[in-house]
């Protein structure tokens, strides 16, 4: 015996009315069509701008590390040569590298090329020059995430240590060692601390040796804290 199956009201009516709605939608469409590709085109046109900037940015960051890394390399070598850095050597390195930075303004090649012309300008002794240049790879914060982050900071540091604004190259080494882990990290201790024991802040300078040697209890640098801790100032 056959069963029969029963359908509500509502679901007889379901399929007509999709059919009715694709209809009337479907009628728009084809009374509207002028409407609708203006549209279309407008929704096309703003994807390909998403894309087309993306796209733009990465050849834009590619250019500029082709371009600046030649010269970072040159900075590099002349800073890490042992003997007495040739000023004349620098000042054209310097030149060159802020000629290509200039040109690729914004992007991580040039924060990176920043921070080497602040490096050239704290080993010629122009410690206000050196300082500007950091801040300004700072503020820019391209390339976050990388040891980039600690390197600016600790160069910052030194610079205003040694133009004399110890107060801030304290805060500013305490802002590198958030950025630093291990040997950096202590590095970046022991600047503030040597900040601190400077103005006759002993007593912060203590909390900061003894945070060192918590975290590192076999650091070598523990005997001489411990000489720092026993003969403060």
């Amino acid at each position: 015996m056959t069963r029969k199956i029963k359908y509500t009201r509502k679901e007889l009516k379901s399929p007509d009315e999709f059919i009715s709605t694709l209809g009337r939608t479907t009628l728009w469409m084809k009374e509207n069509l002028s409407t609708v590709l203006v549209a279309l085109a407008a929704v096309l046109l703003a994807f390909g701008g998403v894309f087309g900037t993306l796209s733009y940015f990465r050849w834009q960051e590619t250019k500029a590390a082709r371009d600046l890394w030649p010269q970072m390399n040159l900075a590099r070598e002349a800073l890490q040569a042992p003997a007495a850095p040739d000023n004349e050597n620098l000042e054209q390195i310097e030149q060159s590298l802020s000629a290509q930075v200039n040109m690729y303004p914004d992007t991580r090649a040039a924060r990176f090329a920043t921070y080497y012309l602040g490096s050239i300008a704290y080993r010629r002794g122009d410690y206000d020059r050196s300082v500007a240049q950091f801040r300004s790879a700072i503020s820019d914060g391209k390339g976050q995430g990388t040891i980039m982050d600690f390197l600016l900071r600790e160069g910052l540091a030194q610079a205003l240590e040694a133009k004399g604004d110890l107060d801030d190259a304290q805060k500013t080494y305490a802002e590198a060692v958030t950025f630093a882990r291990g040997e950096l990290r202590t590095q970046a201790w022991m600047g503030q601390a040597r900040t601190l024991s400077i103005q006759g802040r002993n007593e912060e300078a203590a909390v900061v040796f003894r945070k060192i040697l918590a975290e590192n209890p076999d650091t070598p640098l523990k005997d001489l804290i411990g000489i720092k801790l026993s003969h403060p100032g």
